[in-house]
């Protein structure tokens, strides 16, 4: 994969070459996270590693060359394209803050058009804005991976990637979209990228596959006292799962944290462990869903849900088998 996306997230990139190579990439990915910059590298690059031309080793290597790479690192090939409210519109479409009916059904006449392509769609919540401090660097680390915007800047107007939601993708614009999401070719790919998979509409998180993308800018957290309860992980133990979660409750009032906090830090942790058993498919799999639930329990907390329920929910779902 790129190598600036490899260098920082090897664990998602190896996951997805793996992927690719053995034909078993989910037909619906959502992305989810706070840097939409990076998520849309990442979706860009997955299209050029369906798209890329090479033949045997040389196929999807970052110094590659060929048309389709060439295009998709320009962003100006013909089968990968970027949906949201200011892109891809048709001149008819007055529609200015939602993926439209019409962008939707743009995208389903291109489904059902033959195609030597691997077409691409990539959801999200674009805007041309002055950016802030943190915006301007998550820009910068877009731009080292080598893949261009969709819209060149203008007047320092810089297209930016915010998160699809319900809001500017309205649940009548996805649903015309869900057989082609459930019964897909295996020519298309879905790509959405969000804050939160509860942003998105639930009948399609339900068909897709989603892969947290932690925020490179993040300082690191601290995860030493996890250590002694994941030193066996996965096989978190049930019967001493009341107990885990007493301990973070009270982890967390002896150290005046918040609860967001802690998730995070179990959220890193869990990371860390996928990286150094991203050859494992079983295991990969149970991390992946076991930080998709640490999200689940982040919500749980915007509901106000009392923590020390959700560090119970979050303990017995860990001690679940694989």
């Amino acid at each position: 994969m790129n190598n600036i996306l490899d260098l920082k997230y090897p664990y998602l990139c190896k996951f997805f070459e793996t992927a690719i190579k053995e034909n078993r990439l989910f037909h619906s990915i959502i992305f989810y996270g706070s840097n939409n910059y990076i998520q849309y590298a990442m979706a860009l690059e997955l299209a050029r590693q369906l798209n890329c031309m090479a033949e045997g080793e040389n196929k999807g290597k970052n110094d590659c060359q060929c048309r389709n790479c060439r295009w998709i690192r320009e962003n100006k090939h013909p089968a990968v394209m970027t949906i949201s409210k200011i892109d891809n519109k048709n001149e008819k479409d007055t529609t200015k803050t939602v993926i439209s009916a019409q962008q939707t059904e743009m995208i389903l006449d291109k489904i059902y058009t033959a195609s030597d392509y691997k077409r691409v769609f990539i959801f999200c919540n674009a805007d041309l804005k002055k950016l802030v401090l943190k915006e301007k660097s998550e820009y910068e680390e877009f731009k080292t991976t080598g893949f261009s915007a969709p819209q060149v800047e203008k007047d320092e107007f810089i297209w930016y990637p915010s998160a699809v939601t319900g809001k500017c993708f309205p649940e009548t614009s996805a649903n015309a979209m869900l057989k082609s999401i459930e019964e897909p070719s295996s020519a298309i790919t879905f790509i959405f990228l969000t804050n939160n998979t509860n942003d998105l509409i639930s009948t399609i998180v339900s068909r897709s596959q989603a892969f947290y993308v932690p925020d490179s800018h993040k300082s690191q957290y601290s995860t030493d006292f996890f250590s002694k309860y994941f030193n066996k992980y996965p096989s978190f133990n049930s019967d001493t799962a009341l107990d885990f979660a007493q301990s973070l409750f009270q982890y967390q009032s002896d150290n005046n944290l918040e609860a967001s906090y802690i998730i995070d830090c179990i959220q890193f942790y869990l990371i860390e462990i996928l990286k150094s058993n991203i050859n494992n498919k079983f295991l990969t799999n149970k991390i992946f869903n076991d930080i998709n639930k640490t999200e689940e329990a982040k919500r749980m907390l915007r509901a106000y849900v009392k923590e020390i329920q959700v560090y119970e929910h979050l303990a017995f779902y860990f001690a679940e088998k694989i």
